[in-house]
């Protein structure tokens, strides 16, 4: 058994009938798609490297402690990894709608939280794969996404043997444990403590901000169910680059741009008024970070002038606010974490997710979460496949109606919009208006 940590039970903690914990990352490739059997082997042997994805978790008694994780006797590689096959079209709106389905799909807390879906039919003959992953998983230190522990290029030749799970631990065991852990860890018993303490407080600010949300009415409001919709765009990135030259900024700057012109856009075209600013949290690296997973993360608090017509000036806005933003923070202002050679944005991006979430928690005035993630620039190849495109499918956190993640690959920069599905019309004009925003500054 192994104690969850007080970050990743946070993270579980924040699921509720409208709050979900997970997010995807899809990988497209070319070429005629390998068996699935040859995936599965790939998965099956690369998941070894990385136990907690045969693992599930388990509820302590009375709650007194956090859950645990504990081997899953009944884990079967063909429950998580699935396959499935579009309807021939060609647009990606059947790619759109599988992941708006599988986003608001939860993870079943009885096995392990994760699937790996093959995904075929995709148009031009492509093909993709999609992971999801709850981040409680993703910790940066004893999870990775899975998507990057795929690729050709992972040191994957360890002699790491199949490995027999345990048996699951009974109650008297789990309270045993938890009791035990209580008394001789002077922590854990403040953690208890404060916790107990704190549920019935908890309740009630979560009440409280299901009735009162103090978000601008005239703006974007709040998620009202479970259930979400899910867009995409892609910018050339010597675009971005050129506006990030052209203007002295950073390329987050000019993403948070496109960010700020794709919500302005929706907003319009819905015939929603314009605030004059909406909220943004958005998740920089700290300079004190190694780059290597495990780096510290902070959160920025931007306001995108949603409302300001001329583009350039919503990008000097913009650009203001995160320099000197990161003069406070320690932050790398237009930086996650350096540029990786290997593909572990994805894993990179949950850190930022995790950020935000924990960020959200207990506030009331966030309109959006935007992330920008620096993939490599080189090839990145699974089973001998190059991998031509990456997209980011992130949660709502703090129950925001709509996000972005940005996530780039070689030479292109991919975008994923999430939205709540009951509250939101025309996702389609945000894609649309991130692209003119890019375009306009170019």
């Amino acid at each position: 058994m192994e104690r969850m940590t007080p970050k990743d039970a946070a993270i579980l903690a924040l699921e509720d009938d409208v709050t979900a914990a997970h997010g995807l990352t899809i990988a497209v490739f070319e070429g005629k798609e390998p068996s699935f059997d040859d995936v599965v082997e790939r998965v099956a042997e690369r998941i070894k490297l990385i136990p907690r994805y045969r693992q599930r978790l388990l509820e302590v008694p009375l709650d007194i402690e956090r859950p645990v994780w504990v081997d899953d006797p009944n884990f079967s590689i063909e429950f998580h990894v699935r396959h499935t096959a579009l309807p021939g079209r060609k647009t990606r709106d059947p790619l759109n709608a599988f992941v708006s389905r599988m986003l608001s799909q939860r993870l079943d807390r009885g096995k392990p939280l994760w699937e790996l879906w093959m995904v075929s039919n995709l148009p031009k003959k492509r093909w993709a794969i999609v992971s999801k992953v709850h981040y409680a998983i993703i910790d940066g230190v004893s999870g990775a996404d899975l998507i990057g522990v795929l690729a050709d290029d992972i040191d994957a030749h360890v002699n790491v043997g199949d490995r027999m799970p345990q048996p699951l631990p009974g109650q008297r065991a789990l309270l045993t444990d938890a009791v035990t852990d209580l008394a001789f860890d002077p922590v854990e018993s403040f953690l208890a403590v404060r916790g107990l303490v704190n549920k019935p407080f908890r309740f009630l600010r979560r009440l409280g901000l299901d009735l009162a949300d103090a978000r601008d009415p005239n703006g974007l409001g709040q998620a009202v169910g479970p259930h979400r919709k899910w867009q995409s765009a892609a910018v050339p990135l010597d675009d971005l680059r050129a506006v990030r030259k052209a203007h002295g900024c950073s390329t987050t700057d000019v993403i948070l741009a496109a960010v700020a012109g794709g919500i302005r856009a929706y907003l319009a075209e819905n015939g929603k008024p314009l605030p004059e600013t909406i909220s943004a949290i958005v998740p920089l690296s700290v300079g004190a970070a190694s780059g290597g997973l495990s780096g510290q993360v902070t959160t920025l608090t931007g306001e995108l002038p949603i409302a300001e017509p001329d583009p350039v000036a919503r990008l000097t806005s913009i650009y203001e606010q995160t320099s000197s933003g990161a003069l406070k923070t320690g932050a790398i202002a237009g930086r996650m974490l350096r540029r990786q050679e290997d593909f572990v944005a994805p894993s990179i991006l949950a850190q930022g997710v995790r950020s935000t979430m924990l960020e959200t928690r207990s506030r009331r005035a966030v309109d959006t979460v935007a992330i920008n993630v620096p993939g490599p620039e080189k090839t990145v190849e699974v089973l001998g496949y190059p991998m031509v495109e990456a997209y980011p499918v992130v949660p709502l956190a703090g129950r925001v109606q709509i996000a972005m993640a940005a996530m780039s690959l070689e030479d292109t920069v991919y975008f994923g919009i999430t939205s709540d599905y009951d509250s939101t019309k025309g996702l389609r004009h945000a894609s649309a208006g991130v692209l003119n925003a890019v375009a306009e500054l170019r």
